[in-house]
């Protein structure tokens, strides 16, 4: 299946989805290179403006920060602009890169993605590594899940040589569990983020990823509820320096379905490959 059909699909767009316009120098300030660094990508076809409003160029903010992004990771791994070029334009229409930190310590903050898994073994792989590579970069990490099923964590980090109970002592991994329900009550569950993320920077940690506990294609929850709470939890993620993978186990011949009624989650994971949904 090709996530990327989804943006035709889906023309349910909220207000509250509508991604920021910025000038080269408000994009230039935000990620914290020059001017014309920005206007050489622009040349060499790797940075496009978005619209024009009189004579200033206006970029997607969010499009923008991610394509700066991938730009230096490529970069820093050797890569030419020309064959940065190339290696971009291979991509599909609709590609996002995201950087959940997977293969190292860094991530990309403020984001909250939907990540879509065949089983509990991808589930497993993907929470060793996510997990994993957050307590090697003196992050933390906060686990959206039923503290019955810490023995499934302690050993997913036991495979990596780290101890559970000791990041637990120093509050470098928290649970946060709200009991089940047909409505999800969002104010309260995001203030409860708040504390822990008190609690977490006052033990010393300033990053932290947030990794939930894998939701089943059969469950069925107040759909309305559930987007205010989806939709509240990701403007409130771009406020802070924290990434959050919400994972959900859906066989493939489901995934397209599953996403239609996951569409308040702009970012989406399926194996290697992330979109961005309109």
């Amino acid at each position: 299946m090709t996530l990327h059909s989804l943006a035709t699909d889906n023309h349910a767009t909220s207000h509250a989805w509508e991604s920021r316009k910025v000038t080269i120098k408000e994009l230039a300030s935000k990620l914290g290179v020059s001017v014309p660094t920005l206007r050489k990508y622009g040349e060499c076809g790797l940075l496009d403006v978005d619209c024009v409003m009189g004579r200033t160029n206006l970029f997607d903010e969010a499009a923008a920060i991610a394509r700066v992004e991938e730009i230096n990771r490529l970069k820093s791994r050797g890569y030419s602009l020309a064959l940065i070029r190339e290696k971009l334009e291979q991509r599909p229409l609709g590609f996002i890169p995201l950087d959940l930190g997977l293969d190292g310590a860094t991530f990309t903050r403020g984001r909250h993605a939907l990540v879509v898994m065949e089983n509990m073994d991808e589930y497993a792989a993907f929470a060793r590594k996510f997990m994993g590579n957050a307590l090697r970069a003196e992050q933390a990490v906060i686990l959206v899940a039923d503290p019955a099923h810490r023995p499934l964590y302690e050993k997913i980090l036991a495979a990596d040589g780290l101890d559970f109970d000791a990041a637990m002592k120093r509050r470098q991994i928290c649970f946060a569990w709200f009991e089940g329900g047909q409505r999800v009550n969002a104010e309260r569950q995001i203030g409860h983020y708040d504390a822990l993320l008190r609690m977490i920077r006052n033990a010393g940690w300033q990053e932290t990823r947030i990794l939930g506990q894998p939701g089943n294609e059969s469950l069925c929850l107040d759909g309305e509820s559930l987007e205010d709470y989806e939709e509240r939890l990701t403007l409130w993620a771009r406020s802070q320096p924290v990434i959050i993978a919400c994972a959900w186990i859906a066989p493939s011949a489901a995934s397209k379905e599953l996403l239609r009624s996951q569409r308040v989650h702009r970012e989406l994971v399926l194996g290697e490959h992330v979109f961005l949904q309109p």
